[in-house]
């Protein structure tokens, strides 16, 4: 939170602000009681509340402040006031180097002196034992009469952790650059190499950008820095920097200083920052006339191949390949560096949160596809690790689910209800298969199929990458309690498939089993209790979620077994714990992508909204509350909760109470007979999801209104009651719509059953017209047609839609296009006339068509969802490449 000119925080009254960072806001402030000008940080909010991080920040700044040097600006005090804590520092007026640099490189004569003073204030650190670990131009102060101060020295061990060698959290403090695309621990263009490699770092650290600092003093650009902060780590590790950028007239004693400060070798570097000090002294005590090393000696003395410096690195490079050749030949493995970095997500996008995972990375590695929501607009988006920035794919609104073939070519993904597939090269997806909305996850195997979960309450089933007609491969056992088998993962050689149990008596995913199928005889067993979302690690581990964190345990790939305990790896994975998907995915190659976050919960509001877009609660407590429904006389309100056991609520509108209607297995999209005395809905009770009624105060048990092998859904009855519009889906047609006819002796018939998917059918109120919504353009539309004929149809939407709802009036039709709340007004007595499409309001909306909405009897109010206070979904995806090198240390793998 910004403080305003004149606020107080105790003693001290804020002048001026000063500057703004990852650890906190600068003021200028004056410091009342002895009357002088001091610096204050605000340390962040977060920070402040972790008492254990305070404290040690706290024994962290009584080192600091025993620093008295010219050259470092001093901490006076770590001070607490109205639950604000800051630190109190000296004020140092003047320009920082980088605001110095930015006006073009330093002349050298006038760039020595200052670094001189640098390397004096960082010997006297060095001595105390202290590490800057972020020095960086910005960090650097120059006053007015040319003293250099170091400002935040050690800051950032103080805001670090005490983890692990590979924690991030002992590299430096977190920092924003404006050449960053992404966030990283510490300030990218200025890491060390073991630093940007996560590994321990010593004073040999603030050598490393001690000399970037002065190269990009001399030259005026930095001395690694690329278009992403992957690009620039990629620089730090692999490149050299531009030597023939420094200026001409560089002594060839400081050339030699910024090769040895940057050699990306701990060992090789240059000792001690004392000797930094000491060549610059002795270079500024040279006379004038003293032979320097100008732009023509330089090459000169490069061509000469007997100088024995580059004798040297001749036979360091000779010896290097030699000794990398020799452990290839002899098949010793290489061990590679962990490089953590962040993908952020353009400002406004976030990730899709649904009930499968939202990101894939591609078995090579090379790229990451994930679902992302912007303006409202919710596509597949694919971004390669070579560039900066990600690209939506082609025909992939409202996809979600995305993964990769085996080959890296191709991305899956599920979209308007179709299994699909597109080039990672770009061009038109290629539609697989009609699998409905249902789908909980999909993996590619090797053979040219692809296994997926084609129903939440389903097992598995296998697919030709090519398309038609999916192959069960397992049935949930009933007897077990088994509800649901979901999220697959084809193991390496394709003959066994890993995937979650979900049963009927457990209320969170945390809480699902790990099992594995053998493809060779059938048979499929349980390997770990507690957890969900499995995956395979090249380590020769399966990596499973649970609780917001990620578990190892080794697994014998050839006899399908765990050896031993699993063991947390890594916290703050965002997980579903609801629905079980969770957003991370593991590369052949052993890199990691994840959405930072935790375990989730559905947390949505159930409100009354006005034609203008008003809201106010209907319900206060959130929960998972979706697909409402009220009852036509306007006193009750069906609706479901989410869970692993979905269940069907009937709330009274009168006395605010809230009763569960169903129990056993899954049971949603509740629908009401037009006396308002049965709730209709879909169930899994007796296997398949089929149509079940009830009464809505629960005297009677539910009774099965006709048995199906398909998935079916109701959406609405005729306004006599004689007749149930539902939807069934069926592998070789996807999406229908079904009519039932009481009187019938309950026979279903198809309504309107094309190539298409076709569903959520409504009866008008008058029951002479059915709108629904079908995707035979390309996305889903509104649509509208007679009943009981279905020969004509007309289309209502024109930009795209999503299930209609009648004014109960019967001259308005309403639909949702994204956060649009749209009507039309339509004209339903003789031939049907309709208006144009206009918008009502605006208003953000959840995830999976706003999980519906209904309107009240009188037509002005809308019953609607909101998950304003669910929280944020993620914003950024984090990337550890050469994870699998952490994995194996973390937990070992002795098999």
């Amino acid at each position: 939170m910004p403080y305003a000119v004149g606020t107080k925080l105790g003693s001290y009254e804020i002048l001026a602000p000063i500057a703004s960072g990852g650890m906190g806001d600068v003021y200028r402030a004056q410091d009342t009681k002895l009357g002088r000008e001091v610096a204050i940080k605000i340390l962040p909010e977060a920070f402040a509340q972790d008492k254990e991080r305070l404290a040690r920040f706290e024994r962290e700044a009584h080192i600091l402040a025993s620093l008295n040097h010219p050259n470092i600006a001093t901490i006076h005090g770590l001070e607490e006031f109205d639950e604000v804590h800051f630190l109190v520092l000296e004020y140092v007026p003047g320009e920082t180097l980088a605001e110095r640099i930015s006006q073009g490189p330093i002349p050298v004569d006038e760039a020595l002196p200052l670094f001189k003073q640098i390397a004096e204030g960082m010997e006297a650190a060095h001595e105390k034992g202290i590490i800057h670990r972020d020095l960086k131009p910005a960090n650097i102060k120059i006053t007015p009469d040319g003293k250099v101060k170091v400002l935040d020295f050690g800051l950032a061990k103080a805001f670090g952790s005490e983890l692990g060698e590979s924690s991030q959290s002992e590299s430096p403090t977190l920092t924003r650059q404006r050449t960053e695309t992404g966030v990283i621990l510490g300030t990218a263009p200025y890491m060390s190499p073991e630093q940007a490699r996560g590994k321990p770092v010593d004073k040999r650290t603030d050598i490393w950008s001690f000399g970037c600092v002065l190269y990009e003093a001399l030259t005026g650009t930095a001395a690694f820095l690329g278009d992403t902060v992957s690009d620039t780590l990629a620089r730090i590790l692999e490149r050299e920097p531009n030597w023939e950028l420094l200026p001409p007239t560089t002594p060839t004693p400081i050339r030699s200083l910024l090769r040895r400060c940057l050699q990306k070798e701990p060992l090789q570097r240059l000792r001690d920052i004392g000797d930094a000090r000491l060549e610059i002294e002795e270079t500024l005590t040279l006379p004038p006339e003293s032979p320097r090393a100008v732009a023509g000696t330089a090459p000169r003395r490069k061509a000469n191949l007997a100088s024995p410096f580059i004798l040297m690195a001749l036979v360091t490079v000779i010896s290097a390949a030699v000794a990398l050749w020799s452990l290839l030949r002899s098949g010793t493995p290489v061990a590679r560096s962990v490089t953590r970095t962040t993908i952020p997500l353009p400002p406004g996008d976030a990730l899709v949160l649904s009930d499968t995972p939202a990101v894939a990375i591609s078995p090579n590695g090379r790229r990451v596809a994930y679902v992302a929501r912007r303006s409202g607009a919710t596509q597949l988006y694919l971004r390669s690790m070579d560039q900066p920035e990600a690209h939506p794919g082609d025909g992939s609104e409202g996809a979600k689910m995305p993964f990769f073939s085996p080959d890296s070519q191709w991305v899956g993904f599920l979209a308007s209800g179709n299994l699909m597939k597109a080039s990672v090269s770009g061009g038109a997806p290629v539609t697989l298969s009609s699998t409905g909305q249902n789908v909980r996850g999909a993996s590619w195997g090797p053979d040219g199929r692809i296994v997926l979960s084609p129903g939440t309450s389903a097992g598995l089933a296998r697919i030709s990458e090519d398309g038609g007609e999916p192959e069960v491969l397992t049935n949930p056992d009933r007897g077990r309690g088994e509800k649901t088998h979901r999220f697959p993962e084809v193991l390496p050689g394709g003959k066994a498939i890993l995937f979650t149990i979900g049963t009927g008596d457990i209320t969170s995913f945390d809480d699902a089993s790990i099992a594995v199928l053998s493809l060779e005889t059938g048979e499929y067993r349980v390997l770990v209790e507690g957890g969900t979302n499995a995956r395979y690690s090249t380590t020769g581990h399966l990596v499973y979620a649970r609780a917001g964190s990620l578990l190892a345990v080794p697994f014998d790939l050839n006899e399908l077994r765990v050896k031993g305990a699993p063991t947390p790896i890594l916290h703050g994975v965002t997980i579903s714990s609801v629905n079980g998907p969770a957003e991370f995915s593991v590369s052949r190659d052993g890199s990691l992508i994840y959405a930072p976050g935790d375990s989730r919960g559905d947390n949505h509001r159930v409100l009354w909204v006005d034609r203008e877009g008003q809201a106010q609660p209907l319900i206060e407590t959130p929960r998972g509350f979706y697909l409402p429904r009220l009852s036509p006389d306007g006193r009750l309100l069906a609706l479901n909760i989410s869970g692993a056991n979905g269940s069907v609520w009937v709330y009274d509108l009168h006395r605010s109470s809230l009763a569960r209607l169903t129990f056993s297995f899954d049971n949603d999209y509740a629908i009401w007979t037009p006396d308002s005395r049965r709730v209709t809905f879909g169930s899994t009770r007796e296997g398949p999801w089929n149509l079940f009624w009830q009464t809505a105060d629960g005297s009677a048990k539910a009774e099965r209104i006709v048995p199906s092998e398909h998935r079916q859904q109701p959406a609405s009855w005729s306004p006599n009651g004689k007749v149930l519009a539902f939807e069934e889906f069926r592998p070789e047609t996807g999406r229908d719509i079904w009519i039932l006819a009481r009187e019938d002796d309950r026979k279903p018939e198809p309504f309107l059953k094309t190539e298409f998917n076709e569903g959520d059918p409504m009866f008008s109120p008058g029951g002479r017209w059915i709108a629904y919504v079908s995707d035979e353009s390309g996305q889903y539309e509104v649509y509208v047609r007679p009943f009981p004929s279905s020969e004509r149809k007309f289309q209502v939407s024109t930009e795209g839609g999503t299930p209609p709802v009648w004014n109960p009036g019967g001259r308005e039709l309403f639909y949702r296009n994204g956060d649009k709340m749209m009507v039309v007004d339509i004209e339903t007595k003789g031939d049907l006339t309709l208006g144009k499409p206009r918008l009502l309001f605006e208003r953000r909306s959840p995830g999976w068509w706003g999980l519906y909405f209904d309107v009240a009897p009188d037509g002005q109010r809308f019953v609607m969802i909101d998950d304003s206070e669910a929280k944020p979904a993620p914003t950024q995806l984090n990337l550890v490449l050469n994870w699998s090198e952490e994995l194996k240390r973390l937990a070992p793998n002795d098999n």
